[in-house]
Protein backbone atom coordinates (compact mmCIF):
# COMPACT_ATOMS: atom_id res chain seq x y z
CA UNK A 1 0.00 0.00 0.00
CA UNK A 2 1.38 3.22 -0.93
CA UNK A 3 0.47 6.92 0.60
CA UNK A 4 1.42 10.43 0.46
CA UNK A 5 0.03 13.60 2.73
CA UNK A 6 -2.96 13.83 -0.08
CA UNK A 7 -3.64 10.20 -1.33
CA UNK A 8 -3.93 6.96 -0.55
CA UNK A 9 -3.60 3.63 -2.44
CA UNK A 10 -5.18 0.56 -1.26
CA UNK A 11 -5.17 -2.98 -2.58
CA UNK A 12 -9.16 -3.85 -3.73
CA UNK A 13 -8.98 -7.21 -2.64
CA UNK A 14 -8.13 -6.18 0.93
CA UNK A 15 -11.11 -3.71 0.69
CA UNK A 16 -13.63 -5.58 -0.28
CA UNK A 17 -12.84 -8.64 2.60
CA UNK A 18 -13.06 -5.74 5.20
CA UNK A 19 -16.31 -4.81 3.99
CA UNK A 20 -17.93 -8.40 3.59
CA UNK A 21 -17.02 -8.85 6.84
CA UNK A 22 -18.45 -5.33 8.59
CA UNK A 23 -21.88 -5.74 6.34
CA UNK A 24 -22.51 -9.37 7.33
CA UNK A 25 -21.70 -8.99 11.00
CA UNK A 26 -23.37 -7.34 13.83
CA UNK A 27 -22.63 -3.82 14.62
CA UNK A 28 -21.07 -3.46 18.23
CA UNK A 29 -22.32 -0.19 18.89
CA UNK A 30 -25.87 0.15 19.10
CA UNK A 31 -27.95 2.65 16.72
CA UNK A 32 -27.24 5.90 16.47
CA UNK A 33 -30.48 8.25 16.44
CA UNK A 34 -31.90 9.20 12.75
CA UNK A 35 -33.55 12.61 14.45
CA UNK A 36 -30.19 14.54 14.22
CA UNK A 37 -30.33 14.17 10.79
CA UNK A 38 -31.95 16.85 9.08
CA UNK A 39 -33.51 17.87 5.77
CA UNK A 40 -30.32 20.16 4.74
CA UNK A 41 -27.98 17.35 5.58
CA UNK A 42 -29.78 15.40 2.77
CA UNK A 43 -29.74 18.27 0.37
CA UNK A 44 -26.10 17.82 0.96
CA UNK A 45 -25.83 14.36 -0.02
CA UNK A 46 -27.89 14.91 -2.96
CA UNK A 47 -25.56 17.61 -4.52
CA UNK A 48 -22.98 14.71 -4.66
CA UNK A 49 -25.08 11.78 -5.88
CA UNK A 50 -26.59 14.39 -8.80
CA UNK A 51 -22.75 14.50 -10.20
CA UNK A 52 -22.73 10.72 -10.55
CA UNK A 53 -22.81 8.60 -13.46
CA UNK A 54 -22.81 4.94 -13.29
CA UNK A 55 -22.09 2.71 -16.18
CA UNK A 56 -24.52 1.08 -18.14
CA UNK A 57 -27.06 3.14 -15.78
CA UNK A 58 -26.48 0.35 -13.15
CA UNK A 59 -28.43 1.59 -9.49
CA UNK A 60 -26.19 2.39 -6.61
CA UNK A 61 -26.45 1.16 -3.05
CA UNK A 62 -26.42 3.79 -0.07
CA UNK A 63 -25.36 2.24 3.50
CA UNK A 64 -27.28 3.44 6.23
CA UNK A 65 -24.84 4.15 8.51
CA UNK A 66 -22.59 7.11 8.61
CA UNK A 67 -18.46 6.47 8.94
CA UNK A 68 -16.58 8.06 11.50
CA UNK A 69 -13.33 9.72 12.50
CA UNK A 70 -12.79 6.61 15.10
CA UNK A 71 -10.31 3.43 14.87
CA UNK A 72 -10.52 -0.40 15.32
CA UNK A 73 -13.44 -2.80 14.89
CA UNK A 74 -15.26 -1.37 18.10
CA UNK A 75 -15.82 2.30 16.45
CA UNK A 76 -19.04 1.23 14.62
CA UNK A 77 -17.69 2.50 10.97
CA UNK A 78 -19.82 0.03 8.71
CA UNK A 79 -16.30 -0.24 6.57
CA UNK A 80 -12.74 -0.10 7.61
CA UNK A 81 -9.57 0.85 5.72
CA UNK A 82 -6.29 -0.23 8.02
CA UNK A 83 -8.55 -0.53 10.70
CA UNK A 84 -10.49 2.96 10.16
CA UNK A 85 -13.47 4.56 8.87
CA UNK A 86 -11.75 5.85 5.56
CA UNK A 87 -12.00 9.61 7.01
CA UNK A 88 -8.05 9.17 8.15
CA UNK A 89 -5.78 6.82 7.66
CA UNK A 90 -2.43 6.29 10.55
CA UNK A 91 -1.24 8.25 11.09
CA UNK A 92 -3.65 11.16 9.75
CA UNK A 93 -5.50 13.13 12.48
CA UNK A 94 -8.63 14.95 12.24
CA UNK A 95 -6.23 17.98 12.51
CA UNK A 96 -3.60 17.00 9.70
CA UNK A 97 -6.82 16.40 7.39
CA UNK A 98 -8.18 19.98 8.31
CA UNK A 99 -4.83 20.95 7.49
CA UNK A 100 -4.37 19.34 3.81
CA UNK A 101 -8.14 20.87 2.53
CA UNK A 102 -6.78 24.08 3.87
CA UNK A 103 -4.22 24.27 1.10
CA UNK A 104 -7.06 23.16 -1.30
CA UNK A 105 -9.76 25.17 0.17
CA UNK A 106 -8.36 28.41 2.15
CA UNK A 107 -11.42 30.11 2.14
CA UNK A 108 -12.91 27.45 3.64
CA UNK A 109 -14.01 28.62 7.02
CA UNK A 110 -13.20 26.85 10.43
CA UNK A 111 -16.14 26.55 11.93
CA UNK A 112 -17.32 24.41 9.14
CA UNK A 113 -14.38 21.92 9.83
CA UNK A 114 -15.56 22.34 13.71
CA UNK A 115 -18.91 21.46 12.77
CA UNK A 116 -17.60 18.45 10.73
CA UNK A 117 -15.19 17.25 12.94
CA UNK A 118 -17.86 17.16 16.00
CA UNK A 119 -20.49 15.63 13.93
CA UNK A 120 -18.29 12.76 13.00
CA UNK A 121 -17.25 11.45 16.37
CA UNK A 122 -19.73 8.92 16.30
CA UNK A 123 -21.82 7.18 13.28
CA UNK A 124 -25.65 8.27 12.51
CA UNK A 125 -28.27 5.83 11.16
CA UNK A 126 -29.91 7.14 7.73
CA UNK A 127 -33.11 7.04 6.69
CA UNK A 128 -34.01 7.10 2.60
CA UNK A 129 -34.76 10.83 2.88
CA UNK A 130 -31.92 11.45 -0.24
CA UNK A 131 -34.57 13.45 -3.51
CA UNK A 132 -31.79 12.23 -6.39
CA UNK A 133 -31.80 11.32 -9.77
CA UNK A 134 -29.50 8.24 -9.19
CA UNK A 135 -31.32 5.40 -9.17
CA UNK A 136 -30.28 3.69 -5.72
CA UNK A 137 -31.38 1.57 -2.64
CA UNK A 138 -30.44 1.86 1.04
CA UNK A 139 -28.93 -0.86 2.03
CA UNK A 140 -26.94 -1.66 5.52
CA UNK A 141 -26.97 -4.67 8.82
CA UNK A 142 -30.83 -5.38 8.56
CA UNK A 143 -31.59 -6.24 4.84
CA UNK A 144 -32.82 -9.59 4.27
CA UNK A 145 -31.04 -12.21 1.96
CA UNK A 146 -32.75 -11.40 -0.97
CA UNK A 147 -31.83 -7.70 -0.83
CA UNK A 148 -27.96 -9.18 -0.18
CA UNK A 149 -28.32 -11.24 -3.43
CA UNK A 150 -29.90 -7.50 -5.16
CA UNK A 151 -26.97 -6.02 -4.48
CA UNK A 152 -24.46 -7.98 -7.04
CA UNK A 153 -26.39 -5.73 -9.47
CA UNK A 154 -25.44 -2.34 -8.17
CA UNK A 155 -22.81 -0.27 -9.72
CA UNK A 156 -21.10 0.42 -6.32
CA UNK A 157 -21.84 1.33 -2.69
CA UNK A 158 -22.21 4.66 -0.98
CA UNK A 159 -20.87 5.43 2.65
CA UNK A 160 -21.10 8.81 3.69
CA UNK A 161 -20.13 10.96 6.35
CA UNK A 162 -22.25 13.56 8.55
CA UNK A 163 -22.10 16.74 7.18
CA UNK A 164 -20.47 19.59 8.90
CA UNK A 165 -22.47 23.06 8.36
CA UNK A 166 -20.92 26.63 9.40
CA UNK A 167 -23.40 28.89 11.75
CA UNK A 168 -25.05 30.62 8.32
CA UNK A 169 -25.82 27.25 7.02
CA UNK A 170 -24.19 28.10 3.65
CA UNK A 171 -20.96 25.91 3.40
CA UNK A 172 -20.60 22.26 4.17
CA UNK A 173 -18.40 19.80 4.17
CA UNK A 174 -19.21 15.65 3.83
CA UNK A 175 -16.63 13.00 2.64
CA UNK A 176 -17.88 10.21 0.92
CA UNK A 177 -16.35 6.43 0.06
CA UNK A 178 -17.93 4.86 -3.09
CA UNK A 179 -16.81 1.21 -3.12
CA UNK A 180 -16.78 -0.14 -6.52
CA UNK A 181 -18.65 -2.88 -7.87
CA UNK A 182 -17.63 -2.07 -11.42
CA UNK A 183 -14.72 -3.20 -13.54
CA UNK A 184 -12.44 -0.60 -14.56
CA UNK A 185 -13.88 1.89 -11.65
CA UNK A 186 -11.77 2.39 -8.33
CA UNK A 187 -12.98 2.62 -4.95
CA UNK A 188 -12.49 6.42 -3.86
CA UNK A 189 -12.56 8.53 -1.06
CA UNK A 190 -13.19 11.79 -1.44
CA UNK A 191 -13.57 15.38 0.69
CA UNK A 192 -16.40 17.92 -0.75
CA UNK A 193 -17.05 21.24 -0.02
CA UNK A 194 -20.12 22.19 -0.80
CA UNK A 195 -21.79 25.81 -0.89
CA UNK A 196 -25.27 27.05 -1.37
CA UNK A 197 -25.28 29.36 -4.65
CA UNK A 198 -27.60 32.59 -4.95
CA UNK A 199 -30.63 30.32 -6.33
CA UNK A 200 -30.35 28.66 -2.48
CA UNK A 201 -29.32 25.12 -4.26
CA UNK A 202 -26.43 22.94 -2.94
CA UNK A 203 -23.76 22.98 -5.80
CA UNK A 204 -20.06 21.32 -5.52
CA UNK A 205 -17.33 23.74 -4.45
CA UNK A 206 -14.55 21.62 -4.22
CA UNK A 207 -13.24 18.14 -4.18
CA UNK A 208 -10.17 16.53 -2.72
CA UNK A 209 -9.40 13.12 -3.15
CA UNK A 210 -8.17 10.94 -0.12
CA UNK A 211 -8.56 7.64 -1.09
CA UNK A 212 -8.32 5.21 -4.24
CA UNK A 213 -7.98 2.10 -5.27
CA UNK A 214 -6.05 0.03 -8.35
CA UNK A 215 -9.25 0.44 -10.70
CA UNK A 216 -6.82 -2.40 -12.80
CA UNK A 217 -6.99 -3.90 -9.87
CA UNK A 218 -11.08 -4.90 -10.23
Amino acid sequence: MRRNPTQLVAICSTLTLFIIIVATLPSPLAAADTDDVTATDYNVYDAVLNVVHLPQDAPAAIYDKTLNFKCGMDSGNPIYFNGCGGMIMPPDTPKTINQMLRQSWPKMEQETWDDFERVNAKSTKLQDHFNTLLKHDVVGEDISRSDIKKQDSHGGTFFFSRVGFNSKRTEAIVFVVFASNTERVPWTGNYFLVRLDESKDWKLSGRVQYLESDADAR
